[in-house]
């Protein structure tokens, strides 16, 4: 009669084994909770990502010392959720250049005087910036950030139009 003889457990294997799986399943918890902590309560995931294409298309078009990259994108980030929460304070303003024919005296003026407020902020919010982002980059670098941050919105709006244009 034959006997099961198992062979012996190689330790080093399972301890190698069990390490990779750790690892990993920490490096997944990680990077996880780093996505969540860049979409911020009340920034939808459409806007989140609007600000990582225009973060990544600033980065590759403007000098920025490697050692001061964290720093500038964590005022980058913190200077674009201020800009979204202005615009979700203002949401659903009519334009000033849409006909107005529809609206009343009353309801011109009132949007006349939110869209003139929520200009003055966004001004202010853009000087507090640039004085921040001075520390790291050179002022003709700031402008450089403004007129991308710019491009890239414009880009993805067109791709938006294009988007909802083109359903059946």
């Amino acid at each position: 009669m034959r006997t099961f003889n198992p062979k012996p457990l190689n330790i080093k294997f399972v301890a190698q084994t069990l390490k990779a799986v750790i690892f990993t399943a920490i490096l997944l918890i990680s990077a996880n909770s780093s996505l969540q902590a860049q979409i911020r309560p009340g920034m939808p995931r459409v806007r989140a990502l609007l600000m990582e294409r225009q973060l990544s298309e600033i980065k590759k078009n403007i000098s920025i010392d490697s050692r001061d990259i964290p720093k500038f994108d964590q005022i980058y980030r913190n200077y674009i959720t201020e800009v979204f929460e202005l615009n979700a304070l203002y949401e659903g303003l009519v334009p000033l250049e849409t006909n107005m024919d529809q609206y009343s005296d009353t309801q011109i003026e009132e949007n006349f005087i939110k869209q003139t407020d929520k200009s003055k902020r966004l001004l202010l919010i853009r000087e507090k910036y640039f004085y921040e982002f001075k520390t790291i980059i050179k002022p003709k670098e700031i402008m450089k950030l403004y007129s991308i941050e710019r491009q890239v919105l414009r880009q993805a709006q067109q791709e938006m139009r294009d988007r909802v244009g083109n359903r059946p």
